[in-house]
């Protein structure tokens, strides 16, 4: 889940240092259940935040209207009730009785205002669209008008914030530092460093009283550091670990470890702006070159050689196994196959012409820098199979490696040939489709980072947003994947798995959920309130 609609799957290079008041040093500590990650906290403002670890903290601090349950359904939570008219442009929504973590009353101004200030969220922003007017008829009652029908309404995991500490912010509200985070969910912010969010229960939750007594999420420099103190019990929990540590750690005793399904992807990015300062090699406008590139990518060595085989061979936007997910068949998909990418490039006459072993298209050569992130293994050996594969077809790429931070700078003002990165979404579709609209997380030129634009696909894409008929919004999605994966504006690689763990002799509760999903990061906050500490 990665940033940018969680660009994941990168080590964080914060050093690490444990020992801290609450939780204590050890995951067996009677205080509660330590989460080590390999990313941090980047915010405690659920405006500015962007990394999913955030995503996660923010889950257990504050509540949405509406929440999932571990079959992906919503329940009540903020709302004990709703209902809409015929056409979803209008939704009322009937609260509860709740309190914020400082003692006021929740009321329907909290609602109206965080909405309204969410409109600008790098994370929950896209569930902002298409509302139009937000009245609060009393202090339990929230009436949302929308300029058009809105298909993703209860699928909107928006944190709720209390208006009388945001009410007054204005455009200053993405730059509030949210030093005390008080929300109204089952677990109240209690401290924060560096490497380090702590959280205490909140005894006087609404709903579903929680066991574990605290939660701290604690950042790691690396996976092995990381894996290290699940070993030895300084974490109770672990998440991005590697296949090699999967291995390693079903061997002891006291851990239980799965490698889940992520909703998310790893991806190839091309770069087709039309930016007047994009640096991309404008052979890649060609959608022939892209298709070639995928038809000379053996995804299944990838799997195997750089994932340990703990992902699946990717194709379209949505994962399999999803109701929304598109799965191209017969001549459509493109499997790894250099002699059809060969016939290709002859057919559209880019050809070799002085002999070097590299084509041209349009006078400009197939030859591009794949970037991948230095320190993220499995993508640099990617990107070393892709070369393999692309020289066989008069293709070349000069394989480069920087820091996720670097490149993502050059990713957003398009100075790259093609990358590998990730996406993460959520359970609502529209979340990972987003990627690929002309406006999404617009440059100058109004373009995405991938430069991609074509009216077709951001028709379908308003269309789905609108459609209420869940049969139609399906066939409306699996469309504009198949309308992308003919385009190919990216390569979806791989679908990503998660490598994580819990001490069973510490933690009891935990689960995979969906049933081959992960223990964290799974949407919902369902192990969070049922887990429990292993007595003696």
């Amino acid at each position: 889940m990665k940033k940018k609609l969680f660009k994941v799957a990168v080590s964080v290079i914060l050093a690490f240092s444990f020992c801290f008041s609450m939780a204590g040093c050890g995951g067996g500590s009677a205080a509660g259940m330590v989460v080590g990650t390999t990313e941090g906290v980047d915010s405690m403002n659920p405006i500015a935040a962007e990394t999913m670890v955030s995503w996660e903290v923010f889950s257990l601090i504050y509540d949405p209207l509406v929440r999932y349950d571990e079959s992906f359904e919503p329940q009540p939570c903020l709302a004990e009730s709703w209902d809409s008219n015929d056409d979803g442009t209008e939704w009322t929504f009937n609260l509860i009785d709740a309190t914020w973590h400082d003692g006021e009353a929740f009321t329907s101004e909290d609602v109206k205002c965080t909405y309204e200030l969410m409109a600008s969220s790098y994370l929950y922003g896209l569930y902002m669209e298409n509302i139009d007017k937000i009245e609060c008829p009393d202090e339990k009652t929230v009436v949302i008008k929308c300029s058009a029908p809105k298909a993703n309404m209860l699928q909107n995991p928006t944190p709720i914030l209390p208006a009388h500490v945001w009410g007054d912010l204005g455009d200053e509200a993405a730059e509030y530092e949210n030093a005390e985070a008080i929300g109204t969910g089952p677990y109240k912010f209690s401290s924060k460093d560096d490497t380090t969010v702590n959280l205490e229960l909140n005894a006087e939750y609404f709903g579903t009283a929680a066991k574990i007594p605290a939660y701290s999420f604690v950042e790691y420099k690396s996976e092995d550091g990381l894996a290290s103190a699940l070993k030895t019990g300084e974490v109770t929990g672990a998440t991005n670990l590697t296949a090699t540590q999967l291995g390693e750690l079903q061997k002891e005793e006291g851990i239980d470890v799965v490698a889940g399904n992520a909703n998310g992807f790893t991806h190839v990015a091309f770069n087709q702006s039309d930016s007047k300062d994009s640096k991309g090699n404008p052979a890649l406008k060609e959608k022939v070159v892209r298709q070639a590139i995928e038809l000379c990518t053996d995804k299944e060595a990838i799997v195997a050689k750089a994932y340990g085989g703990l992902s699946t061979v990717g194709t379209t936007l949505v994962n399999e196994g999803d109701r929304y997910h598109y799965t191209p068949e017969g001549d459509e998909l493109r499997d790894f196959d250099t002699d059809r990418a060969n016939k290709l490039l002859d057919e559209a006459g880019f050809v070799d012409s002085d002999g070097d072993g590299i084509r041209e298209a349009n006078g400009n050569k197939l030859e591009f820098d794949i970037i991948s992130i230095s320190d993220n293994t499995p993508e640099v050996k990617a990107a070393q199979i892709m070369k393999k594969g692309c020289k066989e077809a008069g293709i070349e790429l000069n394989c480069q490696t920087m820091d996720s931070g670097k490149m993502w700078d050059e990713e957003w003002v398009f100075n790259y040939d093609i990358l590998i990165d990730g996406y993460g979404g959520d359970v609502d579709a529209s979340c990972i489709c987003g990627i690929l609209r002309s406006t999404y997380y617009a440059s100058d030129d109004n373009t995405n980072d991938f430069g991609y634009v074509n009216p077709e696909y951001d028709r379908l894409f308003e269309l789905q947003a609108s459609q209420v008929n869940e049969a139609d919004r399906i066939s409306t999605i699996k469309e504009l994947q198949k309308v992308a994966y003919e385009d190919c504006p990216m390569m979806v690689l791989v679908y990503d798995n998660y490598v994580q763990a819990v001490r069973s002799d510490t933690v009891k509760g935990f689960k995979q959920i969906p049933e081959n999903g992960a223990y964290f990061f799974n949407n919902t906050i369902d192990n969070y309130v049922n887990a429990e500490m292993v007595t003696e």
